[in-house]
């Protein structure tokens, strides 16, 4: 198989390389972050990109789901069941609400249940919903951040 040559056809072949998180396909951004890392697209401050997600949903080679994309023709993906999450909110904040999409900076401390902390970040900075952590942890900082930022809550996961 050749490698892909048009921006539109390195996106397409970006949205079948990557491990199926939701069943709309992955997000823009996490496409966008597969082309710059993984093929070496030069894709800042650039429309190419943009004008190239377009025009396959216009051409109809794509399928545009808010900002998850799917290949036409190409199966829905099976996804993983969500794990059980609870959340006890230690003290609420006062912050403006977070939504998927919105970069988010959070100070955050992992420990296991006999208390040994695995990990920790001070400045932890991502997009929300973009796939750029791990699901499990995606899934417990939407369910926390979309509520109130500056929240402190114990999450308790289990698969």
């Amino acid at each position: 198989m050749a490698p892909p040559k048009t921006i539109l056809d390195k996106i397409i072949y970006a949205i079948r390389a990557q491990p199926p998180t939701h069943h709309d396909g992955p997000s823009r951004t996490a496409i966008v972050k597969y082309l710059q890392a993984e093929m070496s697209v030069d894709t800042k401050g650039k429309s190419s990109v943009k004008n190239a997600f377009k025009k396959g949903v216009e051409k109809g080679k794509l399928i545009q789901n808010g900002q998850r994309y799917r290949v036409v023709g190409d199966a829905i993906p099976e996804v993983a069941a969500e794990p059980e999450v609870k959340i006890e909110d230690i003290k609420e904040g006062l912050g403006e609400m977070c939504d998927v999409g919105d970069t988010v900076v959070m100070k955050y401390e992992g420990k296991l249940d006999d208390g040994t902390i695995f990990d920790s970040s001070s400045n932890f900075e991502f997009t929300l919903g973009a796939g750029e952590v791990i699901k499990g942890v995606s899934f417990c900082f939407i369910l926390v951040l979309s509520k109130i930022v500056h929240t402190t809550s114990y999450i308790s996961m289990h698969e």
